[in-house]
């Protein structure tokens, strides 16, 4: 469930999954009258928009720091990658005795994840609105080719070393999001 929903606030998630095991199918073994545990959970911050991500002797890395891909939900590859600057960061401030720095991380994670990110919030924007999901579900389903760009993208598998189609369409819509102001 993406905040992009304009009734994101009043969905009771927990129901909402009761509901959704309600659904499926009896071969599953899932009793959703009689769970293993109650439901629990809670919001994810998508697309590093925790702050701050740094304090004089702390960072904050992974899902804390709201790296998960708004994209797709994903986070494990980015709870490394963040934790691997942050430990780098981390090491050259003990040995240098300074916490100068730890001061680098966030200018460090917007230089990998920044422009990525903020296509990807852009997008989940456009596919909170039923409409223009119906119609995008409606194009994207009938182009098996269509469909492997997206999910190169979605997924950040998009190659540095090779300009194909994905790579081209992400670089075009990357154009767009960088004179679109933050808050739209």
């Amino acid at each position: 469930l993406l905040s992009t929903f304009s009734g994101f606030k009043s969905v009771n998630t927990s129901h909402l999954m009761t509901e959704w095991a309600h659904t499926l199918p009896e071969y599953w073994g899932i009793d959703p009258d009689s769970p293993i545990a109650p439901p629990t959970g809670g919001r994810l911050p998508m697309g590093g928009s925790v702050n701050p991500k740094v304090g004089p002797n702390w960072v904050v890395v992974g899902d804390a720091g709201g790296s998960i891909n708004p994209f797709n939900g994903e986070g494990i590859d980015y709870a490394y990658e963040t934790g691997r600057i942050a430990a780098r960061l981390l090491r050259e401030s003990i040995e240098g005795g300074s916490s100068i720095p730890l001061q680098r991380y966030p200018h460090l994670l917007e230089e990998e994840y920044g422009l990525y990110f903020k296509v990807a919030r852009l997008f989940a924007k456009i596919i909170g609105r039923p409409v223009l999901m119906r119609e995008l579900t409606r194009v994207g389903m009938r182009s098996r080719t269509l469909m492997e760009w997206v999910l190169a993208i979605m997924a950040n598998l998009l190659r540095p070393d090779e300009l194909g189609a994905a790579e081209l369409a992400y670089k075009s819509a990357a154009a767009i999001a960088r004179v679109i102001p933050e808050r739209v």
